[in-house]
């Protein structure tokens, strides 16, 4: 039969390492032979000063567990901090060019007012156009098309070619893809979840605490306190990563 001190040990390491309730002790140390015990006896145990060799893999545990936890929470930021690099999207390149009749082959030959391109610069640009859009002009010459020609609408009018002066028709198509365009939104939200792991982070290592508390069943506590080189290791968890 193991003696008080190996029991108050077992009790201790089963309770706090394998998170075993008192009864799941009482029943263990049935199972392996060390004797039957009244809860009330087993819960003197939980209470008793634990062990060195106790205290140690207590808080070796906890530390491994807090890291584990921040580690997980680091790899958050991380690809949150990534989100908000990547925090772009496509944005179609717009453009206005004049809208095109064909010629039918029952129009052949088909005479039209004759235009022109209207350059970047040139004053006889509407204001609305920039240097994207396709402008043309109708000029004074007429042009014979023949089937299947394509003319800008509006160079015909009521059976006849239009007069210089006439606008044509415009429509709006898209002439490229801008990559990588800046998505506020998109960064914001990625800003807000890379504070929110870090202050989970925090919260999981006990920042500015070098002691773990261990509270178990409303009536059992215990406080380790950690050893200098696991508390600089989990402060230095803490930084960010630049």
């Amino acid at each position: 039969m193991a003696t008080y001190e190996r029991r108050v040990t077992l009790a201790l390491k089963w309770h706090h390492l394998d998170n075993l309730a008192p009864e799941d002790i009482q029943e263990r140390f049935v199972d392996e032979g060390i004797g039957e015990y009244a809860l009330s006896t087993i819960r003197g145990y939980l209470n008793s000063e634990p062990a060195e060799e106790v205290l140690e893999q207590i808080e070796a545990e906890h530390a491994n567990v807090r890291l584990q936890s921040a580690e997980r929470y680091e790899r958050l930021y991380q690809r949150a901090r990534e989100a908000e690099a990547e925090a772009t999207r496509d944005e179609w390149v717009e453009a206005v060019v004049p809208k095109m009749d064909r010629v039918a082959e029952h129009e052949a030959p088909l005479r039209v007012a004759d235009w022109e391109r209207v350059p970047p610069g040139d004053e006889r640009r509407p204001e609305w156009a920039d240097e994207r859009d396709t402008v043309v002009v109708f000029v004074a010459d007429d042009r014979y098309l023949d089937v299947g020609q394509e003319y800008p609408a509006g160079a015909r009018r009521g059976g006849q070619p239009a007069r210089p002066g006439t606008q044509p028709e415009y429509r709006t198509v898209r002439v490229g893809l801008e990559r990588d365009v800046d998505d506020p939104k998109g960064q914001a939200m990625a800003r807000k979840e890379q504070a929110s792991y870090q202050r989970e982070k925090a919260d999981v290592l006990g920042v500015y605490s070098t002691d773990i508390n261990m509270n178990v069943d409303g009536d059992i506590e215990h406080t380790v306190d950690l050893d200098s080189e696991t508390a600089a290791a989990i402060r230095e968890a803490t930084l960010d990563d630049e």
